[in-house]
């Protein structure tokens, strides 16, 4: 009996031995609060979490893979990402942001299926604004600001970048600025959590609302990225639980 079970530890341990290790990932997201979709911004000594961080995993854990969080402010991300390759994918990401940089490097990305689809468009505190009363606008900072050309182009317009949500709605309510530039699902999220006052905040439903796409992207792993979109394809049912754990409005 002795040598039988000495004998099955050893073939255990050589199995052990060969074992492939778990694939690690470094994935690049931006190190701001923009919650309930993500918190980047190392608050309270948390790390990153939200919405995003928990749709990643849920996809790490059916792969079989860990997934690293690397936190950088939004142009800092686009070069560790794009130059120095030292983030394997970055979320979320989109076509349409920085379209300018990524044209200059002419690097080939790969990006996903949407994940999410966001509606962001213009706040205040005033109701049924037209653009032209928008004479100051913040946005954060990073962000391209998307759909509001007929704003943008003015050069009288007067752009504010602020490094958090929470400055930006701060922002508004001290009248510094007329309007801001967020998400629907953002605005109602951190108003509920931050600030405790009954003087609301308008989002412009009536204005131009950009669909936000978030997708996931990389330069060197596109086959994970096609399994990221079956992995969106065939588990939608937990993906909208997950949403509406988050308070995240469903399309």
């Amino acid at each position: 009996m002795f040598n039988y079970l000495a004998l099955t530890y050893g073939f255990l341990a050589a199995d052990l031995a060969f074992a492939e290790p778990i694939k690690k990932y470094v994935v690049g997201v931006e190190n701001i609060e923009y919650l309930p979709y993500y918190d980047g911004s190392g608050t309270n000594k948390l790390d990153y979490y939200g919405y995003s961080r928990e749709l990643l995993e849920m996809f790490a854990d059916k792969q079989g893979i860990k997934l690293e969080f690397y936190s950088l402010p939004i142009p800092r991300l686009y070069k560790e990402f794009i130059e120095h390759h030292h983030v394997d994918f970055k979320y979320p990401d989109n076509p349409n942001w920085q379209v300018g940089y990524k044209q200059a490097l002419n690097t080939a990305i790969n990006y996903s299926e949407p994940s999410l689809v966001t509606h962001t468009g213009i706040a205040s505190l005033k109701q049924n604004i037209a653009l032209k009363d928008c004479k100051s606008l913040a946005k954060v900072r990073g962000f391209t600001l998307q759909g509001l050309n007929e704003l943008t182009t003015k050069p009288a317009l007067k752009v504010v970048e602020t490094d958090n949500v929470i400055e930006m709605i701060y922002l508004l309510y001290k009248e510094r600025i007329d309007c801001i530039y967020i998400s629907h699902d953002v605005l109602e999220y951190n108003l509920g959590a931050f600030f405790d006052t009954t003087v609301p905040v308008y989002f412009q439903h009536h204005l131009p609302v950009d669909e936000q796409a978030f997708l996931l992207s990389t330069i060197n792993y596109p086959k994970l990225v096609e399994k990221f979109n079956a992995f969106l394809k065939n588990n939608q049912q937990k993906i909208n639980a997950l949403k509406l754990k988050h308070k995240i409005i469903i399309e």
